[in-house]
């Protein structure tokens, strides 16, 4: 188990931007530096450019944002104080991870965890019109966060329009403000928002459906991130994504690759897990996304628990994302 799961860890991990407590950054697979992979799991920052189809749109707009919303910028943090020390299950490269089966990342925390209060967090960085942006991410309430996670404390925002807040093939800041022994920490170029790509077959406004009893291939049209930092990997991850917006299940691959088919039994089992959550079985949320996955240290003091060696990886997820409403059927 550990030899597998070290081996979707060098996959997933495969570009990362590493910082210490100084947010002294640089560059490659953990550019040499003190993080590891059997580092506890500190926390999660996704940040996301969104295009909706027709169907999601209305959805969305029924939520709240404004009509003629046709793509959205989500960013989502929580952070980690006491965890148990084992990682979570990371996701194996060129399958369809289940998270209900696995309780893996970045779906589910250790068993044993704190949620952590880190202050403020902000993201910073240029929209499409090459505009100055700071995206705040504001302090939730516990409960459960926009992918259907529980937490007692977590970060969250929507908002409409990803262009006015965000440029494909663009780097970002992200910005702690601090909180008692967590140190206020700029981590510079944290994020990479890979380049735009194109999806196809099924096209962005199709409905499938997806059969529990056919192989369901999809196809996109990688794109150059001209911008990106040198030896940046793009992951083309292929989600399914139950009717409540919490994912169950996530297949990886190079999005080089083009394509990535799911099985059949993946798309019986996503119905069987639909069923048991107690959503909808027949409808599923596809979601294709270019995904560039760093991590940093949480910048935490030694007086933290009062533990030394309490040293907590933070990853962070940058996605390009195609996400349509599809048929799901059992024939």
């Amino acid at each position: 188990m550990l030899t597998k799961r070290l081996l979707a860890s060098t996959f997933l991990l495969a570009i990362a931007a590493c910082g210490d407590d100084s947010s002294t950054q640089c560059v490659g697979h953990l550019c040499g530096s003190d993080i590891k992979l059997t580092d506890a799991d500190g926390g999660n920052i996704l940040l996301e450019y969104i295009y909706l189809d027709t169907e999601l749109q209305a959805i969305f707009q029924g939520a709240g944002l404004p009509a003629g919303t046709t793509t959205i910028t989500r960013a989502i943090a929580y952070f980690l104080n006491n965890q148990s020390p084992s990682n979570n299950p990371l996701p194996m490269p060129g399958v369809c991870n289940s998270f209900d089966d696995t309780k893996g990342w970045p779906m589910f925390a250790g068993t044993t965890h704190e949620d952590l209060d880190v202050g403020t967090v902000k993201i910073t960085g240029k929209n499409t019109a090459g505009q100055d942006v700071v995206i705040n991410v504001p302090k939730q309430a516990k409960g459960l966060d926009n992918i259907g996670r529980p937490h007692d404390i977590f970060y969250q925002t929507i908002l409409p329009k990803a262009e006015e807040n965000l440029q494909p093939n663009s780097s970002y800041t992200l910005e702690i403000g601090g909180n008692g022994v967590i140190a206020q920490a700029s981590l510079k170029d944290q994020f990479f928002m890979a380049q735009t790509f194109q999806v196809s077959s099924p096209g962005f406004e199709e409905n499938g459906p997806l059969k529990a009893t056919a192989d369901f291939p999809v196809h996109w049209t990688a794109a150059d991130s001209t911008n990106a930092p040198m030896g940046t990997d793009v992951l083309g991850v292929t989600w399914l994504v139950d009717s409540k917006g919490s994912p169950t299940h996530m297949c990886p691959t190079a999005v080089t690759d083009g394509q990535f088919t799911i099985p059949a039994a993946t798309i019986a089992e996503y119905r069987r897990v639909a069923t048991a959550r107690g959503t909808n079985p027949d409808k599923v949320i596809l979601l294709r996304n270019a995904i560039v996955h760093r991590v940093a240290r949480l910048p935490n003091g030694s007086s933290l628990s009062g533990d030394s060696a309490n040293k907590r990886r933070v990853d962070t997820l940058t996605v390009n994302c195609w996400a349509q409403l599809m048929d799901c059927t059992a024939n």
